[in-house]
């Protein structure tokens, strides 16, 4: 005989709830058919699924957590190394400080004698220029004492140029020029066969070769473009183009520009330019190998030669040896070269 019926409430809730239970133990111990036919019950395959997806969520984060470390690895490497940039770029400047007060020092006794020449040319072509005037003006009239006050205006002129570069250089004006430029473009230090390029022209000892900065980029970036990518040099610093760095020829002319300025002075830089707005491009024309057997016949030498033309031998000499062309018509004037006569 069966169980009797629920009669209360709590009764049927109770039936309701072991029922209920009995359901889903038959259901987890029911066999489930895998992929391939093998049986597995569904208590089994439930877990795994759980097991599945614990395992897939470690697998996420394991390769979040990754790139997050390469990211942050990265960052910390890219931080690094624009510090050590920087630090580099600090020491060098300091570098740069180091040398103008060194130099204002060691070449204070020099600059001081050319700027006492300047003064005592001044004071004598003052002193002079009323007994010329008068001269000029005897023995060549009206059309004679115009020419020579053309002449003495332009010879002025040039005296004045040189005073003022006389100054600039007793000051430390070069050397504090050279600082501002290394900051706002990128100097280099001459390489080792930039320097035996020039060492093999210009002498092992013709200048100080460890203050020489190639400059390029930077604010020379607008100033090449302003004047067709051309070279020069200011003081210990050449600025070119890296296409013109290539060319060591060139670099040997322009580090015959550096060997002026170390012989003469920053009074270079004037009389280069004044040449190149006289002659143009003609102011590098010294007649070639010929042109240097005639002058050498007339008794003419390096320190004649105006600045350009003093750097366009050494670069054509340079040219010569290394492509194995015969120099002697060159050893003359660049003997006088290496002894300093420029």
């Amino acid at each position: 005989m069966g169980k009797p019926a629920p009669t209360t409430y709590s009764e049927l809730i109770a039936l309701q709830r072991t029922a209920g239970n009995a359901a889903v133990c038959q259901l987890l111990e029911k066999p489930a058919t895998e992929a391939g036919g093998r049986l597995v019950p569904v208590q089994r395959g439930f877990f795994d699924s759980i097991g599945n997806f614990f395992k897939g969520a470690a697998k996420a984060v394991g390769s979040a957590v990754k790139g997050i470390a390469s990211g942050i690895g990265k960052a910390v490497g890219g931080i690094g190394k624009a510090l050590g940039g920087a630090a580099r770029w600090v020491f060098a400047r300091l570098g740069d400080a180091g040398e103008w007060l060194l130099n204002l020092f060691r070449d204070l006794p020099g600059r001081l004698l050319r700027f006492g020449k300047a003064i005592a040319d001044g004071l004598i072509g003052v002193v002079t220029f009323i007994p010329e005037a008068i001269g000029a003006l005897i023995h060549g009239g009206i059309a004679g004492f115009a020419s020579w006050i053309w002449a003495k205006a332009k010879s002025g002129a040039a005296w004045a140029g040189t005073l003022i570069s006389r100054l600039f250089d007793l000051i430390g004006g070069p050397e504090l020029a050279e600082f501002v430029l290394h900051i706002v473009s990128n100097a280099t230090p001459l390489s080792n066969t930039e320097r035996a390029a020039a060492q093999s022209v210009l002498g092992a000892n013709a200048l100080r070769w460890d203050e020489v900065r190639i400059d390029q980029g930077g604010v020379l970036g607008l100033v090449f473009k302003l004047n067709q990518g051309r070279a020069f040099t200011t003081f210990h610093s050449i600025n070119m183009t890296a296409a013109d760095r290539a060319d060591l020829s060139i670099v040997v002319h322009e580090l015959t520009h550096v060997d002026q300025y170390e012989h003469a002075g920053s009074v270079y830089i004037g009389q280069a330019l004044g040449d190149q707005i006289a002659e143009g491009s003609h102011a590098y024309d010294y007649g070639g190998s010929a042109g240097l057997t005639t002058d050498r016949a007339a008794g003419k030498h390096y320190a004649d030669y105006g600045r350009e033309r003093q750097a366009q031998i050494a670069q054509d000499y340079y040219r010569d040896v290394t492509s194995g062309t015969p120099t002697v018509e060159y050893d003359p004037y660049i003997a006088e070269l290496r002894r300093g006569e420029l």
